[in-house]
C-alpha cells in the first residue's frame, strides 16, 4: 500500500493525490500536523517537504518525481506523451504552474486581507486550540516571508490579480480548440495546472478570474472530474486517513 505524507491544503499533495486518482492507485493519507511540521516532515523527507510517498520501502519527495515514479509503476492511463515535443511541452507547464502559479494562490488564499483569515483556520482546522489561538498571525507572516524575497509578494493586490488574469487568459489561447493542453488526452501539464487552478479557485478573486475565461472553466472542470477521487466502494477508491503521526 501506498502512503501518502501531506498537508491536505497544499496543491502539490493535491496534484499527487489527483495523478494516483486518475491511474486507479489506491493509497492511505498520513496528514501532517502543522504545529509539528518542520521535525515530522524531516523523519520521512530530510528536505523537510511534503508530498512524500512511501511504497516498496522507498520514500520519495517532490510531486514532480513522485508523478514521474507513479507513471513507471503504474504506466496505465499514462500521464505523460509519448511524442518528445508534447512531452517537452507538458514539462514545460508542469514546471509554469509548480514554480509560477503557485505563488499567486499562496498570495491569493494567504495574504490577501479578505482570505487569510479564513484559509489559515482550513489550515489549522485539525490543530490543537492553544495553536489555533496563536498561529492565525503567524501564518500570513511565513508566507509573506517566502512571498516577498520572491517577488510577487511586493506588488500590490490589484497588480497581482491583473498578472492572474493574463495567465488566465494565455492558458484559454493553449486550450483553443482543444480539450487538454497537451497532445490529444489528459496529461500532467493538465493535472499539475488544474491543482493551482483548485486552490484559486477557493477565493473569491480567483473564481472570479477564472469564470471571465470560459475555456478555462470548462477545462478545469473536466480535469477535476477525470483526477476526482473515487467513490468509496469504487474500483482505486483510497483508504481514510489515519491519525498516524509522520
Amino acid at each position: 500500500m501506498i502512503t501518502l505524507y501531506q498537508f491536505e491544503l497544499s496543491p502539490f499533495c493535491d496534484k499527487v493525490r489527483r495523478v494516483m486518482h486518475y491511474k486507479g492507485v489506491e493509497y492511505r493519507v498520513e496528514e501532517v500536523p502543522v504545529a509539528t511540521a518542520s521535525l515530522r516532515i524531516k523523519r520521512v523527507n530530510p528536505i523537510g517537504k511534503v508530498p512524500v510517498l512511501e511504497h516498496d520501502g522507498q520514500r520519495l519527495a517532490d510531486s514532480t518525481h513522485i508523478a514521474r515514479y507513479l507513471e513507471e509503476k503504474f504506466p496505465s492511463p499514462p500521464i505523460y506523451p509519448k511524442d518528445p515535443r508534447d512531452r517537452a511541452l507538458a514539462h514545460v507547464l508542469e514546471e509554469w504552474a509548480d514554480e509560477s502559479l503557485y505563488f499567486y494562490e499562496v498570495r491569493l488564499r494567504f495574504t490577501f486581507r479578505a482570505n487569510a483569515k479564513a484559509w489559515t483556520q482550513k489550515l489549522l482546522a485539525k490543530e490543537p486550540g492553544l495553536i489555533k489561538a496563536m498561529a492565525p498571525l503567524a501564518i500570513p507572516r511565513h508566507f509573506k516571508a517566502i512571498l516577498v524575497p520572491q517577488g510577487i509578494g511586493r506588488k500590490p493586490e490589484a497588480m497581482v490579480l491583473k498578472e492572474l488574469d493574463e495567465h488566465l487568459a494565455a492558458t484559454a489561447e493553449l486550450l483553443r480548440g482543444r480539450s487538454w493542453l497537451v497532445g490529444e488526452a489528459l496529461s500532467i501539464a493538465d493535472i499539475a495546472m488544474v491543482s493551482q487552478l483548485h486552490a484559486l479557485n477557493g477565493t473569491q478573486e480567483g473564481a472570479e478570474a477564472i469564470a471571465r475565461q470560459p475555456a478555462v472553466a470548462t477545462w478545469l472542470a473536466r480535469v477535476e472530474a477525470a483526477t476526482a477521487k473515487p467513490a468509496p466502494g469504487a474500483a482505486g477508491a483510497h483508504a481514510a486517513p489515519t491519525a498516524k503521526s509522520a
